[in-house]
């Protein structure tokens, strides 16, 4: 079924309500507002914002479109299964991107790790991305899905596989918020972690297509744009898609079953600040 140039499937969210589905896959809660940095560093040598020197690295011209998958620095699509650590797959999607760009080694790293030891978010009831950053800043690094792998569950930390990290990262930044350009900007380098209301009966359905609401600007679920684009032709196959149609590549831990092989394609420059969903509200990524 198509919904004004995206598809709606019959997937495997289809039998619960849109109250069941809420409960069930949801996990990002909006952080209290002095607990975000608005343009200065937060925490010194760790946390800053694009535009505070970070953002000189990036070109004023950028490429048309990106995709990190096509470069080979994201995993394949992950499932957090009935576990709100969405907070958690999303940071480990925006590390994970970053190691492969600097060290050219994709290494699926441990959302687990994050679930059951990180002391700031509450696991499976949710969590920020920023906490997981810290959590890996402090801790030397993250270990490798295989030496702590997911359970979909919370679980006692693991504390002896703390000191077999895989991959460490020297801080996270902090993107302008409700500035599109500067995701833009960030999305051009990396793979960002962003927050979105995915809490709509279309984005549980969504099976395909540039996403274009329902939606609001309540944040609930962790998710990382690994690219962005414009349309060619009809992206959903039936004849309602628009050319040249700006769109987000969005990576979801849902399973490859969800959207489209486990991806979204959401609307870029949508006509509202805070961007489609919310996308642009709460944008950070790591850094080595």
């Amino acid at each position: 079924m198509s919904n004004g140039g995206y598809r709606l499937a019959d997937n495997k969210f289809a039998d619960l309500t849109n109250e069941e589905f809420r409960a069930k896959m949801l996990g990002f809660g909006r952080p209290p507002p002095h607990g975000r940095a608005t343009g200065h560093t937060t925490t010194p040598g760790t946390v800053a914002c694009i535009g505070s020197g970070l953002g000189r690295r990036y070109s004023d011209e950028l490429p048309k479109s990106v995709d990190w998958r096509e470069k080979g620095a994201v995993a394949p699509v992950k499932n957090q299964g009935e576990c709100g650590s969405c907070w958690a797959f999303s940071a480990v999607a925006a590390i994970e991107g970053i190691n492969q760009i600097k060290n050219g080694k994709l290494v699926s790293l441990s959302e687990q790790e994050l679930v059951d030891c990180d002391t700031k978010a509450i696991g499976c009831a949710g969590g920020y991305m920023s906490w997981a950053f810290e959590f890996v800043m402090n801790n030397s690094g993250l270990t490798t899905e295989r030496n702590y792998p997911y359970q979909g569950m919370n679980g006692a930390c693991q504390t002896p596989k703390l000191k077999e990290s895989a991959v460490s990262i020297s801080g996270y930044v902090n993107v302008t918020a409700s500035s599109e350009p500067d995701l833009l900007r960030a999305a051009a380098a990396q793979p960002v972690s962003v927050a979105v209301d995915a809490g709509s009966f279309v984005w549980q359905l969504y099976g395909g297509g540039v996403f274009t609401g329902p939606c609001t600007a309540d944040l609930n679920h962790g998710v990382t744009v690994v690219g962005y684009g414009e349309t060619q032709r009809d992206t959903d196959g039936d004849g309602t898609g628009v050319p040249g149609q700006k769109y987000w590549i969005v990576k979801n831990s849902w399973g490859p079953e969800w959207g489209d092989a486990g991806y979204i394609l959401m609307q870029r420059e949508a006509s509202v600040a805070s961007g489609l969903c919310g996308i642009a509200l709460l944008p950070s990524y790591p850094v080595m």
